[in-house]
């Protein structure tokens, strides 16, 4: 028995997944991200509910297109978001619950943090000595000239910056996937990676029985 998994991490800028998931493992079919979408003209809260309509029909066009049987979906996380960022979220995802209560479609929701431990999105060794290594520089730099810098360099002179989730996210998602993928993901493509790894936290459930 096979499955066609439909992952979608929601935003103005919807990353999404297909993966093809049976006993014998899975297969990318196909994935993306959705142009961004700026809010249009108009007042509060019109132009909110307009944007939001705008965001769900690439998600509709996306359903229609590619058949899911089942369709997993990041849940919204209040965070670092301003509020009208976390708005415009609650508004897509009205809409496309909506959706799923009238068409029956099998739906499954994920916590960020649940599906990033389930797939092993966490930091190599390597990883966390250089993000040490960052913030040692930084450290030293207020020591010495009494301000903050941006930017840090390692023994050898060369620019590094720090780890952040997402870049664990980007390499899991290279890592599980790269033999489908037309190029690397990059930091850019972090909307993508999620989506890649919400179905992929989906497909090794499915492996367990779970």
């Amino acid at each position: 028995m096979t499955e066609r998994i439909l992952s979608l991490d929601v935003s103005t800028k919807t990353g999404w997944a297909l993966l093809v998931s049976s006993d014998s493992g899975a297969d990318l079919e196909a994935y993306g991200q959705e142009p961004p979408i700026s809010m249009p003209d108009g007042p509060y809260p019109e132009a909110f509910v307009d944007w939001a309509y705008a965001c769900f029909s690439k998600i509709v066009d996306l359903i229609d297109r590619l058949h899911p049987d089942v369709l997993v979906i990041e849940e919204t996380a209040s965070g670092s978001k301003s509020i009208f960022s976390q708005k415009i979220l609650e508004y897509i995802h009205f809409l496309l619950a909506k959706l799923i209560k009238e068409s029956k479609i099998k739906t499954c929701y994920l916590m960020t943090e649940v599906w990033r431990r389930e797939v092993g999105c966490v930091m190599t060794k390597e990883e966390k000595e250089k993000n040490k290594a960052v913030r040692d520089y930084k450290k030293k730099v207020l020591k010495e000239t009494g301000k903050k810098t941006t930017i840090a360099y390692d023994k050898n002179g060369k620019r590094i910056g720090l780890t952040g989730r997402k870049h664990v996210n980007v390499r899991r998602a290279n890592e599980e996937f790269g033999k489908f993928l037309r190029v690397p993901l990059r930091k850019k493509d972090e909307d993508t990676a999620d989506s890649l790894m919400l179905a992929f936290c989906y497909h090794a459930r499915r492996m367990k029985k779970v």
